[in-house]
Parts: C-alpha cells; structure tokens; sequence
C-alpha cells in the first residue's frame, strides 16, 4: 500500500515539474510565435495588395476585441495604407475546411472590390483542398465585389460578385467562402474610423 502512495506521490511530482517546464518555455516563446504570426500576415497582405498598399498595421486592440467578439470568425484586422491615406483593410478569419481550421486572409478595398486572397494555414488534403494555396485559385478574387455584403461561389465565376469554387475540393472552397462572407458585415465597422 506504501508503495502505490510512494508511487502516485513520485508521478505527482513529475508532473508538476513537466507542466512547470512546459509553462516556462511557453512564456518564453509566445512572443516569437506571434511575430512570426504577424510577419507571415503581413507578408501575405504584401502579396495580396501588391502596388495598392505599402504598409498594413494592425487596428487598435480594443476595436479588435469588439469584432473578434461580435463576429467569432475574425482573428486580425490590418489597415492597409498607400502613403498616408488608408486603401483598405486586411482581414484575418478562420473557416472549417475538410482537414479542419484554416486561417485565410482576405483584403478588402474602399472601392468595394476585394484586393485579393491568400491562406495562411490549413489542414486540407494534399492535392486536392491544397487547391486553396494556388496562384491560379487567388486570381479568382482578384476585383470581384461585395458591395452587396457577400460574394458568391462558382466553379466557373464570370459575375463582378463570384469567387472560385474549386471541382474535388468544394468542401474547401465552400468552406473559403463562408469564411469570406462571414467576415463581411464587419467591414461596415472595420472602415468606420
């Protein structure tokens, strides 16, 4: 009987000592995480705004919290200025692709146009949902609107308001495209500054 209670003491200790550990190292390098979080953002909105923008800074915490509150979708918004005047804004918002959360980055225009799509990180099949990752898949967005507060998906998009939908990867594409919607009723508030 000693020895169960020798045992379970011995296992207790370990433990606390393994989560001690891991909360130190997670002290440590949360920060690093979150730079290198921000830089591939902004690295994406570069890619996504190309000559229409030349700096993306994050929007005040508090404005944050409130739309991360309001619209759960939403993981970061970016102002994205050319010179002084503000072009638009860059959105961060994750969606349920097949593999699981995805985290895609949408920039939205003043002039109701999508600047452009990017995804950050997924899960998806390769191959297949992977599609979402593609040059040829984000030039699907590229001048589309959302004047109307939504956009449409197709497998062959034509109109001014339909992205891409991608044939064997529609759960990914789909779920791209919710994503989008999602975040945009937010826009309204994003860009009332």
């Amino acid at each position: 009987m000693a020895n169960y209670f020798k045992t379970g003491f011995i296992l207790l200790v370990i433990s606390a000592v393994a989560a001690g550990a891991l909360a130190v190292v997670n002290g440590m390098t949360v920060d690093v995480i979150a730079q290198a979080e921000f830089e591939k953002s902004v690295e994406a909105y570069q890619e996504i705004y190309g000559d229409k923008a030349d700096t993306f800074e994050p929007i005040d915490e508090a404005k944050k919290a409130a739309l991360v509150e309001k619209y759960g979708d939403i993981q970061d918004v970016f102002v994205a200025k050319k010179g002084d005047e503000i072009v638009g804004y860059g959105v961060n918002h994750k969606a349920s692709g097949y593999g699981g959360e995805m985290t895609n980055a949408i920039g939205l225009l003043n002039d109701g146009t999508i600047a452009g799509f990017r995804n950050i990180q997924n899960g998806e099949t390769p191959g297949i949902g992977t599609q979402i990752t593609e040059p040829t898949y984000f030039k699907g967005f590229e001048g589309k609107t959302f004047k109307n507060g939504e956009v449409k998906g197709n497998k062959e998009p034509s109109a001014e308001d339909e992205i891409p939908l991608i044939t064997g990867a529609t759960v990914s594409s789909t779920a791209v495209l919710k994503g989008v919607n999602s975040i945009l009723p937010a826009y309204e508030e994003i860009s009332a500054e």
